[in-house]
């Protein structure tokens, strides 16, 4: 069952408070008085609740458990995706909260086909129900529109690694990766990719490029498989580093 959301402002006590539209939620699906049922916060918590009264608009429950960064990666992935056009981003925004990406920043490039400020409200909630759907207890953030040369400049000054997909280049994410980072900036060009001016930009901030195999994906096909790579990545270094000197995994 999917978790609900809860305002970390709304618990006190041992007890929580549904907001009317979340015990709302809680009724259609039918659940009972004293049933335990999953909530998150949204900012990193995830509990166990038992349900102790359904009768007034606002749901009361019983913390069980509390559970800080439930389903959340040890290494944070901020995804800089250009725009897409149609309903594309959408399910970027959706997928890469279910594979656990920090934050998700939409880029406009040279090339991008799509301008504005995009959605950011239909991003958050899109994001919100995902987070909600597959039990993560943080919603990733879905930052305002801006241009590669900005979000790359702020995401460098913030001390991440910055890797971006390019099929031009031979070496592998594994080579590329840089494990004193705590936090990885990946870059993921609009269809048609990066220009050359954007790459040779990248790369004075400090980035990396890597390839990801021999086919051509869609731009919101390789948002969420570079994602998924990225953060198999970080799972890896962070497994070896756990591992003492002169032991086998």
């Amino acid at each position: 069952m999917p978790a609900f959301l809860i305002d970390p402002k709304r618990i006190k006590d041992g007890c929580l408070v549904f907001s009317a539209e979340e015990a709302h939620h809680i009724r259609v699906r039918r659940i009972s008085e004293g049933e335990v049922v999953d909530a998150i916060d949204g900012v990193g918590t995830a509990f166990r609740v038992r349900l102790l009264n359904l009768d007034a608009d606002e749901v009361v429950g019983q913390i069980l458990e509390t559970t800080p960064g439930a389903l959340e990666s040890r290494h944070e992935l901020h995804l800089v995706v250009a725009l897409i056009k149609g309903q594309r981003f959408d399910t970027v925004v959706e997928k890469a909260t279910e594979i656990g990406v920090h934050t998700i920043h939409p880029m406009a490039t040279q090339r991008t086909v799509v301008r504005g400020a995009g959605k950011p409200e239909r991003w958050h909630r899109i994001a919100m129900a995902a987070a909600k759907q597959c039990g993560r207890s943080r919603i990733p953030e879905v930052a305002q529109v801006a241009s590669l040369d900005k979000i790359a400049t702020q995401c460098a000054d913030q001390g991440m690694a910055l890797l971006v997909a390019d099929p031009a280049v031979p070496d592998s994410i594994e080579d590329v990766w840089q494990a004193d980072k705590t936090g990885v900036a990946l870059f993921v060009g609009p269809e048609g990719g990066f220009n050359a001016d954007e790459i040779a930009f990248l790369k004075d901030q400090g980035a990396r490029s890597f390839v990801w195999g021999e086919r051509i994906l869609r731009a919101d096909t390789a948002a969420i498989v570079l994602s998924a790579l990225a953060l198999d990545q970080a799972r890896r270094h962070s497994v070896q580093s756990t591992i003492p000197q002169g032991v086998s995994e």
